[in-house]
Formats: structure tokens, C-alpha cells, sequence
């Protein structure tokens, strides 16, 4: 097992891999369409290049839009 300290680490990890993989996904076939070449132009184009970006968003920004939220919610 992963020890505690890693916990936001992993969860932007994870979230990020999730988060791209669908959204570049769509993207894709939104901008292609379902061409001959769709899996090759998603999983070996568009979706690393999503995952690049997301880690360090999801890593950055999710804490404060959780704090975010929270404030938001009726106490």
C-alpha cells in the first residue's frame, strides 16, 4: 500500500488519468468524428497531451475548489 502522506499524489493522479481520458476522448471525436485513425489520434495524440496539462491542474486546484465548496454549503 501507498503510505497517507501521498494521498493528494495519487488522487491527482488518478482524477487526472479519469479526467483526460474521457474529456480527450470527446474532444477528439467532436473535432475527427469516428475516422479510421480515431484510437490512434486519441490515445496516442490527444490524450497524453490532456494528461500533461490535468496532473498539474487537478494537483493545484482541486484542495482549493474543495475549500471552494465547502464554503458554499449551508453550515
Amino acid at each position: 500500500m501507498i503510505p497517507k502522506r501521498f494521498y493528494r499524489l495519487v488522487f491527482a493522479g488518478i482524477m487526472s488519468l479519469f479526467m483526460s481520458f474521457i474529456m480527450s476522448g470527446i474532444i477528439t471525436f467532436l473535432n475527427l468524428g469516428f475516422i479510421p485513425s480515431f484510437f490512434t489520434q486519441w490515445l496516442l495524440e490527444a490524450f497524453p497531451k490532456a494528461w500533461v496539462a490535468a496532473f498539474p491542474i487537478v494537483f493545484f486546484v482541486a484542495p482549493r475548489a474543495a475549500k471552494l465548496a465547502e464554503s458554499l454549503m449551508k453550515k
